[in-house]
């Protein structure tokens, strides 16, 4: 059987007569270019609309009932608890409910109501959502894509492809309305160009596993902070080439949402937590590509509602300016940088702070922070906590935990970003290996030396000895030998030598390195 008209069943699911007793006090109902929400107090009814818009067909009942429990499917995996089951939406007597008996005309997916205060878009809107919030939710979804299985068998560089054009083929009806030819022309040009002139760099991360069953739709809206719970909602089930993406493609689409509500500080610090995260700096060589892919994406969702007839005046208009709003950012992405980002090196003795300044210098100029502990780690092939042995220490493994740090750090500058890189830089040849990366990408340098009196080095070694849980494995017992080895840095200009004393609060050391950077031919050692 069918339901009736629209109108009708709208209608008669906003009366709270339609839903299982207690009845809710209240219903609002929300309409996305693919759903009908019902909101109610304690849970939350998703039924699909019947639309086509080619990349999801919901047209028929039995595509709806699948599609509702696929949706349930693929939320538990990030969002446990709260998809609670499918529910026949059922007609008697005329009436649409999910209570009767009556013949099933259709189905809606019940969750589990989250507070609305509590998601990362509110938490933004009240100036509240901080980068501590965003480098939970990067550890959290760096181990839901280690425990996803890797799909790179099923999406090669053609179906990407196939995804782009698609997407400006739906987005040519727009042009002159919501933006113009030369906007369309240009951003066309460029991420079809960058699949092409990169296809090699696309190809390798499918064959590195970086192709996941991921979310497909990693929204602020979508991302809930519940105490020390992160739930994130809405994963899309209707199109697994959707879903199923590069790592770097899901991550873009939250990055992407903060560069639009002018907040790229707290979208260039989720980038470099995720990177850090995964041992995933390669994910800057295709992250441009992303953040404007998923701006226009989002741009064309914005304009399909602000075109349908059935959406209500004042929205359409809202739709019509965020349109505009995401189709110029999807264009700025394909712009080259405006200044020069530097690379800074952090180093100095073990227990000297370094790594601390250089989340520090990180976190104040929005860039990754790519550290010789990790990295050696990610070599070996355990986790950042779990103790290395001692061949992971030999001088011929050092030599490459040194390599692939600044090969790591090559392709975040090759992205126009700048680097913060945190290593001991014991010997003059690393920090000139270091300053002469950055003169390569014509970039400022500066070597920021992390020091501190002796009986501070100890404490913080013997503190970290007592946790039993560390990144780094440097003990109290080789300070002295570390000391010895540890050459005076006299190969480098003044102004790029920074002595910062680890012991001042963090404000203060970062405000150092900060006027370093300003200051040209001049001794910043104090």
């Amino acid at each position: 059987m069918k339901r009736s008209d629209p109108v009708a069943f709208l209608k008669d699911l906003e009366r709270p007569e339609a839903y299982p007793a207690p009845h809710p006090t209240a219903i609002h109902l929300i309409t996305t270019h693919i759903s009908w929400v019902f909101i109610t107090d304690h849970d939350v009814w998703k039924v699909k609309r019947p639309v086509d818009y080619g990349f999801v067909d919901y047209t028929t009942l039995e595509r709806r009932r699948h599609f509702c429990h696929e949706e349930v499917r693929v939320n538990s995996r990030l969002a446990p608890g709260v998809y609670v089951d499918v529910v026949p939406v059922r007609l008697d007597q005329g009436r649409h409910s999910f209570t009767s008996d009556g013949a099933i005309v259709d189905y809606a997916v019940r969750m589990r109501r989250l507070p609305d205060t509590a998601n990362a878009e509110s938490l933004l809107r009240h100036d509240v959502l901080t980068a501590d919030h965003l480098a939970r939710l990067a550890a959290r979804l760096a181990a839901f894509y280690a425990s996803s299985p890797a799909k790179s068998s099923l999406r090669s560089l053609d179906v990407l492809r196939a995804n782009v054009e698609e997407n400006f083929d739906q987005v040519q009806p727009f042009v002159g309305r919501f933006l113009t030819s030369e906007t369309f022309d240009v951003v066309k040009a460029w991420q079809l160009g960058c699949l092409e002139q990169n296809k090699t760099v696309f190809e390798r991360r499918r064959e590195q596993g970086r192709v996941r069953d991921g979310h497909g739709d990693l929204r602020l809206e979508h991302v809930y902070f519940e105490g020390d719970e992160i739930l994130v909602i809405d994963a899309i089930e209707f199109n697994e080439r959707f879903r199923i993406v590069d790592v770097a493609a899901d991550v873009a689409f939250l990055a992407m949402e903060l560069d639009a509500r002018d907040r790229p500080d707290l979208a260039a610090t989720f980038l470099a937590d995720f990177a850090r995260e995964m041992a995933d700096y390669d994910l800057y060589a295709v992250a441009d590509f992303y953040l404007s892919y998923r701006a226009w994406v989002r741009a064309k969702v914005a304009s399909f509602l602000a075109n349908d007839p059935s959406t209500d005046p004042e929205k359409a208009q809202r739709k019509s300016r965020e349109a505009q709003r995401l189709f110029a950012l999807a264009r700025a992405y394909s712009e080259p940088p405006t200044t020069a980002e530097a690379l800074v090196a952090v180093g100095g003795l073990i227990g000297a702070g370094k790594s601390t300044l250089a989340h520090s210098l990180g976190r104040a100029f929005g860039a990754p922070v790519v550290d010789s502990d990790r990295t050696r780690k990610s070599l070996v092939g355990i986790p950042p906590t779990t103790p290395a042995s001692a061949e992971a220490y030999s001088e011929e493994f050092t030599r490459q935990t040194y390599d692939e740090l600044f090969r790591r750090a090559d392709v975040v500058l090759h992205s126009g970003r700048g680097v913060i890189l945190d290593a001991s830089f014991r010997n003059r040849d690393l920090r000139l290996q270091a300053r002469d990366l950055a003169i390569r990408h014509g970039r400022p340098f500066r070597f920021v030396e992390a020091i501190c009196d002796d009986v501070t080095l100890r404490a913080r070694l013997r503190a970290r000895a007592a946790t039993g849980v560390s990144v780094s494995d440097a003990t109290e017992e080789l300070l002295d030998r570390f000391r010895r080895q540890f050459e005076p840095v006299t190969e480098l200009p003044p102004d790029e030598h920074v002595a910062v004393t680890t012991t001042l609060p963090a404000a203060a050391q970062v405000e150092t390195v900060r006027r370093a950077l300003s200051l040209r031919g001049q001794d910043t050692r104090a």
